[in-house]
């Protein structure tokens, strides 16, 4: 498993969800400013205020992030002091596709909540916290929304990934409707070399790979406030994504190729049920949620021009959840929660058609994957003097069950946890402009049922992957210590993990073929891991303002996997420059440096790269209409070196990294003064994978 992933492979989210009435706890504890009145801290984190702010001006809120205390952005996903974030949500809603991000301005962003750690109310995989979004409440507005078109070129492929794209809120009295939807194409390109060397020879590959297809989905959420502060909420959501890649490989003596098409549908009901228990501030949420993801998959494998293999297979995921909250609040200083919530999953993997040769594997079994989480909790929330504390605990099981339906024999795995999280943190300063941080938290990741299968998956002619039926569910203990100076300009923050059970991607030579590898995932124990990371944000002049961050992770390996011992210590760097302008008359922009130098895991290298990208905006009509230019100057893509026995196995991606893409988004209010709820899903769709 790449290392650059060890966090939230380590240490993966889930949902982390706060309803109406539990925020109220919120408002019965005290929080510490300590950043002017932009941002407040308590135990679990911080809140900020951008409201009006120039960080948020002329960005999307995708963008916008990456400027806030302690979160940063790494191709594509965010983390919070190095951990992987699990969950983001908008008003309520929790993104399923982060990309829907970028379809909300910034201008429009109220507030921004980020929990640095999940509670013990939610399943133990929670440990990278979550990011949670209010948008603002324009005035005199009974709805408001923002609709955004965009298009990009690429210099490995042209023109492509056109889509449009929106959101809108409205109320009608005390009923509350919230809707997101995004429809677009895809387009993408690229190039790419292998090299396999042994002590005798070495053969280099190349390889073009191509995709194109559409992406569609859709989140209606109604919500109905009653007199007595009960509020009766559901939401669907639907998305589809069919994309259709193909990749052709050139050897020394062949030419290989594999021509797919994914047709995937997701569909998600929810419904919610918030009851208040007393004036003080009790309460009841009840949700249940089921999720389906559906999908119908072709690929037809070449060689030389001939087609020797054929597969076309189904699979098919339910899961079901059920939630009860209950929020206590004791006093002004303290507020207890406690509840249970029940999930079931079942997997079917179906193949229909399967032509096999000897030169590319296929899947030819049926499998079907089940599993039970229950969880009870207890936690508490306030202050005793001047400390701010969270502590909780809860019990989770998480039962496995694996059938070979061709054969009708299944097998069972039990794991178990009791998992505390304790969170502390103490102002200090005469005006109270830093603070201390201190956390634990013992994690037991979610059932791994996508990779507990037989199912063989081909990344391109010469690359699979294969699942294990035999893997458990990793864990982890972890400690984490942090320090704001200076109103938050200056954060540094420490962490330490223990994994247990590890889930990693051993790569194995093919038996027919040597030039063939393919990876299985294994569990791997007693593995550390150090991390310290430092972040300066300053604004030199009102137009300017940056954020200046590093962070080194240390693993010292004592570990034998196959017949190789692996004992050296390695260092993981990673930097990034992020610098954000606002100048006169709605023009501004931003302007992202980030380098990752070469590292090693265990028995692979991951190659140094950069990247210097950007954006230029204009805001017309009084902020109403927005243009902007995205782009990509410089870069160097990633290569990776990793060993299968004794061979060496080279990945380099040699596409253009340069890019530009323009964006037209129009913002839109009307009516009168309104405050929408929403319900969303609390269930999701994780995919145990190699990352290559």
């Amino acid at each position: 498993m790449n290392h650059l992933k060890l966090y939230a492979a380590i240490l993966s989210g889930a949902a982390f969800s706060v309803s109406p009435t539990l925020a109220q706890e919120a408002k019965q504890l005290e929080e510490v400013t300590v950043i002017a009145s932009r941002t407040t801290s308590n135990a679990e984190g911080y809140t900020t205020n951008l409201r009006g702010t120039n960080v948020a001006k002329g960005k999307p809120a995708a963008d916008v992030l990456g400027f806030l205390p302690n979160i940063s952005r790494e191709e594509g996903n965010f983390k919070i002091n190095g951990l992987a974030v699990s969950d983001v949500y908008v008003d309520g809603v929790k993104l399923s596709d982060l990309s829907e991000l970028s379809n909300i301005p910034g201008e429009i962003i109220d507030k921004v909540t980020v929990k640095y750690l999940a509670g013990s109310d939610n399943s133990a995989a929670l440990s990278g916290g979550s990011i949670m979004i209010t948008l603002r409440r324009p005035p005199e507005s009974g709805y408001y929304g923002t609709v955004k078109a965009t298009a990009d070129w690429h210099r490995s492929c042209d023109f492509g990934n056109e889509g449009i794209g929106g959101l809108i809120y409205y109320r009608y009295k005390n009923l509350s409707i919230y809707d997101n939807l995004y429809a677009g194409a895809t387009k993408l390109k690229e190039e790419s070399e292998q090299w396999f060397e042994t002590p005798d020879m070495g053969t280099i590959i190349k390889e073009t790979t191509k995709s194109h297809g559409f992406d569609f989905r859709n989140r209606l959420s109604i919500s109905q406030q009653f007199k007595s502060g009960t509020q009766l909420g559901g939401s669907y959501l639907i998305a589809t994504s069919r994309p259709r890649p193909s990749s052709v490989a050139a050897g020394d003596n062949a030419v290989t190729s594999i021509d797919k098409r994914h047709n995937t549908l997701i569909q998600e009901g929810t419904v919610k049920l918030t009851l208040p228990l007393n004036q003080r501030g009790a309460s009841m949420d009840v949700t249940a949620d089921y999720y389906n993801r559906h999908s119908d998959d072709d690929a037809a494998y070449f060689y030389n021009d001939e087609n020797i293999g054929i597969q076309t297979d189904r699979d098919n995921l339910n899961q079901w959840k059920i939630k009860a909250d209950f929020l206590y609040p004791r006093s002004r200083s303290l507020s207890w929660k406690f509840g249970a919530s029940a999930q079931w999953i079942a997997s079917e993997y179906t193949p229909v058609s399967v032509m096999e040769s000897d030169r590319f594997q296929l899947s030819d079994i049926p499998t079907k994957t089940t599993g039970f989480t229950p969880i009870v909790y207890a936690a508490a929330q306030g202050r005793v003097w001047k400390l701010r504390y969270s502590a909780g605990v809860n019990w989770q099981l998480n039962r496995i069950g694996y059938t070979d339906r061709h054969v009708n024999q299944t097998s069972h795995n039990t794991q178990w946890a009791i998992n505390p999280t304790v969170q502390l943190m103490m102002p200090f300063g005469a005006k109270k402009d830093h603070a201390l941080m201190l956390s634990y938290k013992h994690t037991l990741s979610d059932i791994p049922y996508t990779a507990i299968s037989s199912v063989v998956d081909w990344t391109d002619s010469y690359n699979y992957t294969i699942g294990n039926p035999d893997l458990k569910a990793q864990s982890a203990d972890m400690v984490m210590a942090g320090v704001s100076l200076l109103r938050n300009k200056l954060n540094i923050t420490a962490v330490y993990a223990r994994t247990h059970d590890r889930i990693y991607w051993q790569t194995f030579q093919d038996a027919t073929d040597p030039e063939v590898v393919y990876t299985k995932p294994i569990n791997i124990s007693g593995q550390d891991l150090w991390g310290i990371g430092a972040e300066w944000m300053e604004s030199p002049a009102k137009w300017w303002r940056f954020k200046l961050s590093g962070r080194v992770e240390i693993t010292p390996e004592n570990i034998t996997i196959g017949s190789v011992h692996y004992d050296k210590t390695h260092f993981k760097e990673y930097f990034y420059f992020n610098n954000s302008f606002s100048f006169h008359n709605g023009w501004g922009g931003m302007l992202n440096v980030t380098f990752e130098p070469t590292y090693r895991n265990l028995d692979r290298t991951y190659h140094a790269v950069y990247d210097v990208s950007g954006r230029v905006f204009k805001s017309l009509l009084h902020n109403k209409l927005q243009i902007a230019v995205d782009f990509t100057a410089l870069g160097n893509r990633r290569k990776l070196d990793r060993m299968a026995g004794t061979q060496k196995v080279t990945y380099k991606y040699t596409s253009p990294v340069q890019y530009i893409g323009v964006s037209v988004a129009w913002n839109f209010s009307g009516g009168k003064k309104v405050d929408v709820n929403v319900v969303d899903g609390i269930q999701d769709y994780h995919e145990t994978k190699d990352n290559r």
